[in-house]
């Protein structure tokens, strides 16, 4: 897997955008089991890995190639029959689920959380330019208040576990809204002892959360041995200062810090 991921960073550091494939769901006789991946490049050309061959592969890397040029992530489900809608022309009988990351392209918001103010900020991300990425582990509530109603890329399962797999770019940007403080803190310590313990790595890492409860849980993790410096460097409480009480107000006050400091970088 680090050979993988070394491989998209020297191909985005090339210029070249890429997009990762992988198998996140199969139903029945299928190829690949869940987990394989490939990485496919803009022209369509199988750069690493597979997801099982033969022509759900072939069409694969045709949709990857098409996420590129649209530099929108998607979750797709492929067939394996003679025949039918979404017919692979297979005879696995099975199915299978394709997540087509893109990476590259635009700058990601990975969401951790799916809530109301999630739902409030996502509308705003999709118009300023940002590629947003939700992030839950209620398999049922994102499918009813996200995958429903927006055009983005999500992923449910274990928190933890799914920032192991998460391919987090120079110019990413990360929030933590969870639905507990808790988990908010399990997150961020799993971030910065596992993942990006040099938040120079990233662009932007932000946290929800009162004065008094950050100022716990920053206590706490400076315990664990994460150093005041990294953690004076999460904006948290997230967002500008405005006084947000509502949903739809702390939404703005995170997407406007979001912009100060993309705007900030670009200067």
């Amino acid at each position: 897997m680090r050979n993988l991921f070394m491989l998209i960073d020297q191909e985005i550091n090339a210029g070249k955008p890429v997009s990762l494939v992988s198998v996140v769901d199969v139903k029945g006789s299928a190829p690949q089991r869940v987990g394989a991946k490939m990485l496919v490049s803009a022209t369509g050309e199988l750069l690493w890995g597979t997801i099982g061959g033969g022509t759900v592969e072939s069409l694969a890397l045709k949709q990857a190639k098409y996420q590129i040029e649209s530099k929108i992530p998607i979750l797709k489900t492929f067939e394996l029959q003679e025949s039918g809608e979404d017919a692979t022309g297979m005879l696995c009988g099975g199915e299978m689920q394709l997540f087509f990351d893109v990476f590259g392209t635009s700058i990601k918001v990975f969401i951790f959380g799916a809530g109301h103010i999630t739902q409030q900020i996502l509308p705003l991300l999709m118009k300023l330019g940002y590629t947003p990425i939700v992030i839950d582990d209620r398999e049922e509530y994102l499918k009813q208040h996200i995958i429903s109603r927006f055009n983005v890329a999500t992923y449910t399962g274990d928190f933890l576990e799914i920032i192991e797999s998460l391919f987090i770019e120079q110019d990413s940007y990360i929030v933590i809204l969870t639905y507990s403080h808790d988990m908010d803190e399990k997150i961020l310590f799993h971030l910065l002892s596992q993942k990006i313990s040099d938040l120079s790595t990233i662009k932007y890492l932000g946290m929800i959360g009162s004065k008094r409860k950050v100022k716990e849980i920053f206590s706490r993790l400076e315990s664990k041995g994460i150093s005041r410096e990294t953690l004076d460097s999460i904006h948290s409480p997230i967002g500008v200062p405005i006084n947000s009480q509502t949903p739809e107000e702390i939404a703005i006050s995170i997407a406007a810090e979001l912009i100060s400091v993309r705007n900030k970088e670009e200067k």
